[in-house]
């Protein structure tokens, strides 16, 4: 993508220009990235311009806002607002995410390439886990271990003095694989696969 602007950062971190930067990182129909001119070229402005409205320099007015987000594939709240009208209430009862909110929608269409009939087959999964309370359990305690392990990269001089003798990190990095591996084995054997070897 084009070199990052020197950041307002008064603006920079608006709704605005962070879902812009996104949907530049990454088309929400394909993943692709898209570069300032080539989004500027299909708007009807310099990529300059698209450039200050990364940055929270500027904003779009309204015709242009439309054009960019007819060229994502969003709505203009969602460009706006970080959310589409349509998902609004999704996300202030959930608290999810409007990428998310659009996974969920979209998971008994995914894989294109599958029977539309063999594709509804992941959809019981889909349930099962999301409503498994050992899920949300799983999740919890993920991210307790992800913080320790961040923690690890933190450390002091002298907690690293201190021991030395030991990869804390490691140890760490290991604990997380271990957690992992059994929560999804624990859902395999809820499947009815039992893959416990003696």
């Amino acid at each position: 993508m084009d070199k990052q602007p020197e950041q307002n950062t008064d603006r920079y971190y608006d709704i605005f220009p962070t879902t812009l930067r996104r949907l530049l990182e990454s088309h929400p129909k394909d993943g692709h990235s898209t570069t300032y001119k080539a989004l500027g070229e299909t708007v009807g402005v310099r990529q300059q311009t698209i450039s200050q409205y990364a940055s929270g320099q500027t904003q779009p007015t309204a015709d242009v806002a439309l054009r960019i987000a007819k060229f994502f594939d969003v709505s203009v709240d969602y460009l706006l607002t970080g959310v589409s009208s349509s998902n609004k209430g999704f996300n202030e009862e959930l608290g999810l995410s409007e990428a998310a909110i659009e996974f969920l929608k979209r998971a008994k269409e995914m894989y294109p390439q599958v029977d539309p009939k063999e594709r509804m087959r992941t959809i019981p999964y889909l349930d099962e886990l999301l409503s498994d309370k050992d899920f949300y359990e799983f999740l919890t305690t993920l991210y307790y271990y992800v913080e320790a392990l961040k923690g690890t990269h933190g450390a002091s001089e002298k907690m690293k003095e201190q021991f030395k003798s030991l990869d804390v990190e490691g140890y760490f990095i290991w604990q997380l694989q271990m957690f992992v591996q059994q929560f999804i084995q624990k859902e395999i054997n809820k499947l009815g696969l039992n893959l416990t070897t003696e």
